[in-house]
């Protein structure tokens, strides 16, 4: 087998439907199948999937809502690809897609995991990796009010590659990332502390730390990501749920790999990052900005009340 795809429902399924009838379609040319881990969804979709794509698809039922990394993992038990491939619920693949990323694959031994360039809900690129490694420096870098101004002014991302030849980048988006099954065998699997977010990012610094294979992007391999739609949460319609599971991911990843003060003064950074965007929002007379970031700080400040222990 070339490529197992993976994805996890939890009560999501037009977004998993969907999902899976774009693999179908538009996946050509390459020998995969597809693992979907139902996290006990209880509008009963999970099981209304399963009847649906019948013994196209492998089938788990997780028992409970175990997440995302501890799903990913018992599906991986299961899998058979010489690549695995975590696809969101959420997204809907364009054009040969997994065939793009299984070929540069094959021709890159030193690629251990690769994603696409993807595009929002309305064709427009999107957050498709992080081009270095996660750290305090970085999370300054990006918070700052430079960059968020630069991309607003410029109509440019950051984290888009807008060439048509690959990169080297730090994280691929959990959304469409496909690794090397190698590089599990070697690295081990996803961090199971972390329930949702920030669980690619964790496994990419460790695989680059512990390993000698590389991340890249993969610009002509596309893919729409309709992020957030399980939550009903966006930049215009915050999700404090998911906001939660960010962070508490964030935290997990910086204890790991930088220790508890590390994590501590992530939190501390946010804090003052928010303000300022607080600041500029009502100077502005952004008023929805104003209050996403009053709503993010006052969650921060919960964190760090109760400390990172």
């Amino acid at each position: 087998m070339d490529v197992s795809i993976i994805l996890i429902n939890y009560n999501t399924f037009d977004l998993t439907k969907n999902a899976i009838e774009s693999i179908l379609t538009e996946t050509k040319d390459v020998a995969y199948e597809i693992i979907l881990v139902d996290n006990q969804s209880p509008d009963g979709s999970g099981e209304r999937l399963r009847d649906l794509f019948g013994d196209k698809i492998i089938y788990i039922q997780a028992g409970g809502n175990l997440g995302t990394a501890k799903a990913f993992n018992l599906a991986y038990a299961s899998a058979s690809g010489t690549y695995l491939l975590w696809l969101n619920s959420d997204v809907l693949l364009k054009e040969n897609f997994v065939k793009e990323l299984f070929d540069f694959m094959e021709k890159t031994p030193d690629c251990g995991i690769c994603g696409g360039n993807i595009f929002d809900a309305d064709g427009e690129p999107a957050h498709s990796f992080e081009k270095n490694a996660v750290t305090l420096k970085s999370i300054r870098h990006f918070m700052s009010l430079t960059r968020y101004f630069f991309e607003k002014l410029s109509r440019r991302r950051i984290d888009y590659n807008y060439t048509d030849s690959p990169i080297r980048v730090a994280v691929v988006m959990g959304a469409d990332m496909m690794i090397r099954r190698a590089v599990i065998e070697k690295a081990g699997l996803f961090d199971e502390n972390i329930f949702m977010y920030c669980e690619e990012t964790e496994f990419a610094y460790r695989m680059q730390k512990e390993t000698e294979w590389k991340a890249y992007n993969v610009p002509y391999a596309h893919i729409y990501h309709l992020e957030g739609a399980s939550f009903n949460g966006s930049e215009n319609n915050f999700s404090e749920k998911r906001y939660r599971f960010m962070l508490s991911g964030y935290i997990v990843y910086f204890k790991r790999h930088f220790g508890e003060k590390a994590a501590e003064k992530y939190l501390k950074l946010l804090c003052r990052s928010y303000l300022k965007f607080m600041i500029a929002g009502a100077l502005l007379f952004m008023r929805n900005r104003f209050r996403l970031y009053r709503q993010k700080r006052k969650i921060v400040l919960e964190y760090i009340k109760k400390g990172v222990a």
